[in-house]
């Protein structure tokens, strides 16, 4: 749970189709009502990469509040009124619905845009846990489209190394994915690199355990794994 100062927090990653690096371009919190804002300095930054801002907040500048979630994040999310709505929440660990946990839990993706949603890491919190595909991977040539498969020996619930990587040119938090076999897998999203760097500096207690391999999608959505921090 992304929380600070009271406030429920969920954050908005663009990615830019030419290089696929991901931003982080704005944040949606909840505390009785909801607020939306950009993180104006990275979405100046994005801009120049080809960024628009959304429709329905054209002010990059402005905060952006609602007694109910903003109808802009809510379409992205599916109707409460489908026959397997319950199965969907099943999905997500979600005993009801709720537009901002299912945002949070689902990223909210569209096949239209490259927007999704994240749920951001706060270092004070206690026992984080979060979920996410290794970035970079179509960089290492583990995935077949073809045949749906990933052309690496890893195996579900195997736990795997994170390794700072002090000399990348793209990321100054950046940290590498490594196997048992020490090949490299790929990296930790840019979104969560700097707290999890931090985490490693500060010789916190991290394990990271494939949850998920397959090439379903893109080569960039193979391997997915979960990261704890204590």
């Amino acid at each position: 749970m992304s929380r600070v100062n009271g406030r429920d927090y969920i954050y908005l990653v663009w990615k830019d189709y030419k290089t696929s690096q991901r931003y982080i371009i704005g944040e949606l919190c909840k505390n009785g009502k909801y607020e939306y804002k950009y993180r104006v300095k990275d979405v100046a930054n994005v801009i120049k990469n080809g960024f628009e801002p959304l429709v329905a907040f054209p002010n990059v500048n402005e905060v952006y509040e609602s007694h109910d979630i903003f109808p802009a994040f809510s379409s992205r999310l599916p109707d409460k009124r489908r026959k397997d709505v319950k199965e969907i929440l099943a999905k997500y660990k979600l005993e009801k619905y709720d537009a901002f946990e299912l945002l949070k839990k689902s990223g909210g993706k569209l096949p239209t845009d490259s927007l999704e949603f994240i749920d951001p890491i706060f270092l004070d919190e206690t026992n984080i846990e979060r979920e996410f595909y290794v970035a970079g991977v179509r960089h290492h040539d583990y995935c077949d489209e073809k045949s749906k498969k990933i052309n690496l020996q890893i195996g579900i619930n195997e736990n795997l190394f994170l390794e700072r990587d002090c000399n990348n040119n793209y990321d100054e938090f950046a940290v590498k994915i490594k196997s048992n076999r020490n090949k490299i897998l790929g990296f930790i999203p840019n979104f969560f690199s700097r707290e999890i760097s931090e985490a490693i500096n500060n010789n916190r207690k991290i394990t990271c355990t494939v949850i998920n391999k397959e090439c379903e999608n893109t080569c960039e959505e193979c391997i997915k794994v979960k990261v704890t921090i204590k």
